[in-house]
């Protein structure tokens, strides 16, 4: 196999800058060093190439913290979400995120806690048995969603930051505060629930607050129902993965961490992108056939 030099040279130009601007973690160190995948063995070498979107995915969300508090300092959207969800959503003059916060039940926040910790995980496993199983051209189809609909999220933030359900809860409909620290809403009860600490240590790593519009949360389950119903090999997952859909969209309101329109919004995202790279495998499949 021809070795190749920049790869790896990106990867550790990676850790380099990362170090320079400040915040070098561990985390960073690993994505850095999978650029040497590319010289270890062909297997290793189809894996990053199969898997880059993602990779670079990672780096663009860490880089946020860099770029996006001073960007969207009084810009942040408060008031109308929450108005424009109560208006349409809304039961008894509350929006639903504020009626769970009142009718809340141990179940239900195992239920919703658990459906969050995987929302990464389930899509990302799907892309790893593909390619696992020698079909890393299904694979390759997950990760360039995951990349493009994380893309358009990120943008969004940007265009239009907006206040999670937790955040007007906990300090109400004024100016944003820029200096709140992201919080796991109502996931706390799943981790008092089990005696864990597991949402607290993975919103204390989290680069945003103001980025509920869209929901992520929901993009990746919708994306991952769809392309489980358009790929042969995945007929197994179909209904797992439609199943887990309005599970995830019961979650994220339940939790406190989105509105409706947010859900709706990543919805829309996710059916947009899954659709439009499904159509430019298939076009490109056809030229090169």
């Amino acid at each position: 196999m021809r070795r190749r030099w920049w790869p790896p040279a990106i990867g550790l130009g990676y850790i380099a800058m990362i170090g320079i601007l400040g915040g070098l973690g561990g985390q960073h160190v690993l994505l850095g060093l999978l650029g040497f995948l590319d010289a270890y063995n062909e297997k290793t070498r189809l894996f990053l190439r199969t898997f880059l979107p993602f990779i670079v995915t990672g780096a663009v969300y860490d880089s946020l913290r860099y770029t996006l508090h001073a960007s969207t300092t009084g810009r942040v959207h408060v008031a109308g979400p929450y108005e424009l969800d109560r208006a349409w959503f809304g039961i008894g003059g509350r929006t639903l995120n504020e009626v769970f916060a009142i009718h809340h039940w141990a179940i239900a926040d195992f239920i919703a806690g658990l459906a969050y910790l995987l929302y990464v995980g389930e899509f990302l496993a799907l892309g790893m048995i593909e390619f696992f199983l020698g079909r890393a051209a299904n694979a390759a189809v997950f990760a360039r969603c995951f990349f493009a609909v994380n893309m358009l999220g990120f943008i969004t933030y940007f265009v239009y930051p907006a206040a999670p359900p937790w955040y007007v809860a906990a300090h109400g409909m004024g100016p944003a505060q820029m200096n709140i620290a992201p919080s796991p809403g109502a996931a706390q009860r799943f981790d008092a629930l089990l005696g864990t600490h597991l949402f607290e240590n993975a919103y204390s790593h989290s680069v945003e607050v103001f980025g509920a519009i869209p929901s992520l949360h929901m993009a990746y389950p919708v994306i991952a129902a769809v392309l489980a119903f358009r790929i042969r090999e995945l007929r197994w997952a179909r209904w797992p993965a439609a199943a887990y859909v309005p599970i995830m969209c019961f979650s994220a309101v339940y939790l406190q961490h989105h509105y409706v329109i947010d859900l709706l919004v990543g919805g829309a995202y996710a059916l947009v992108v899954a659709f439009a790279v499904l159509a430019w495998e298939r076009r490109r499949a056809a030229s090169t056939a």
